[in-house]
């Protein structure tokens, strides 16, 4: 999820050799679940490959509590909770910093108290992490119900977001400093995150990346539709969509048929006319010398959830796929569903 703010994060994508493999590796398992619109479309045994999820994990800390719709973000930097449902009361492991916290996202934002809490995600505990209470929140509408986010951004990439302190610690930053993992590294792909390592078991093919945000060497959506490298390039956990380079969506849009959503809640996203349903190519991106190509099938909208995106029903050819500006590529769930990334020192891999 893209903060609003001036800093840009550098949220380093690498792919960790086997050698560097952290001693301690915490492996945490996280849910894909719909939006509260789309429950009644949801089946549990299907491919999450086109469903309107959020992924979420669930946080242990306060007064015993445990909030399960925490989203997993690693477009922002902070760890909240106490959104919609439960709020945050203080426990035996909590600490009064006397400070406060404000963050502000593109769709919504927060504000409230901070504390510092043993915090417990899956079986791992960060004993000293600082914690936001959530006292006022607004926006959100489509991740409701959110009880918080686990931002898992870079270092030092809140800053000024707690009172008092120009930055504070990550959640992978407090498991390095208490010895719980060697290296500041962790690995996801829907279903599970590996703190202090990578999952070899999903990694079939690597590509080598310096930082969060970098840039991809090319990128094509069909033969029209194709913009040469270096193209500013970042992942984000907390956005559904893939947004591409403006060239290339304007190539599109030049087809008869082909416009942009104006009217649901895919504002901005693309549409296809129904007479392309059996030719629509594959979106592809290069990552270094790594290919990872994105079928029709995982960037197209399923009929089903028309209603609950406000989408009139039709025969066109509804997408997650919109223009990210002139030279932008966002990679949101819809891409992440299709590589494993490594974070902190990052990059891609193919998933096994």
């Amino acid at each position: 999820m893209r903060e609003r703010s001036s800093f840009v994060a550098l949220l380093g994508l690498c792919v960790v050799q086997a050698s560097t493999a952290a001693s301690s590796v915490v492996k945490v398992p996280f849910t894909s679940t719909l939006v509260s619109n789309f429950a009644a479309f949801y089946n549990p045994n299907a491919p999450l490959n086109n469903a309107a999820l959020k992924v979420v994990a669930p946080v242990q800390a306060g007064n015993n509590q445990t909030w399960q719709n925490v989203l997993v973000d690693t477009g922002s930097a902070i760890l909240w909770v106490g959104g919609n449902t439960e709020k945050y009361v203080p426990g035996p492991n909590t600490h009064v910093m006397g400070q406060t916290f404000s963050v502000g996202y593109g769709v919504g934002g927060v504000n409230g108290t901070a504390y510092t809490d043993s915090v417990t995600i899956g079986e791992v505990t960060a004993a000293a992490q600082i914690i936001g209470a959530a006292g006022y929140m607004s926006g959100f509408a489509l991740e409701k119900p959110i009880d918080g986010i686990l931002g898992l951004g870079p270092s030092g990439s809140n800053t000024h977001q707690v009172s008092g302190y120009n930055s504070t610690p990550t959640f992978v930053e407090s498991l390095v400093s208490q010895g719980t993992i060697e290296h500041p590294v962790f690995g996801i792909y829907l279903g599970r995150i590996t703190f202090g390592g990578v999952d070899e078991s999903r990694i079939s093919e690597r590509t080598l990346q310096f930082h969060w945000e970098f840039n991809s060497s090319s990128f094509s959506f069909g033969d029209n539709a194709t913009v040469s490298g270096p193209i500013y390039t970042r992942t984000d956990t907390g956005v559904l969509g893939i947004e591409i380079p403006f060239d290339a969506a304007i190539s599109w849009m030049r087809h008869p048929g082909v416009h942009t959503d104006s009217s649901s809640s895919l504002e901005g996203m693309l549409i296809f006319p129904a007479n392309m349903s059996g030719s629509l190519p594959d979106l592809t991106v290069g990552i270094a010398d790594l290919t990872i190509s994105i079928p029709p099938a995982k960037y197209t909208v399923p009929p089903s959830l028309y209603a609950s995106l406000n989408i009139t029903p039709d025969d066109a050819i509804h997408t997650w796929v919109g223009s990210g500006g002139p030279s932008f590529i966002n990679l949101g769930q819809k891409f992440l569903e299709s590589a494993y990334s490594a974070y902190d020192m990052v990059g891609f891999a193919n998933l096994a």
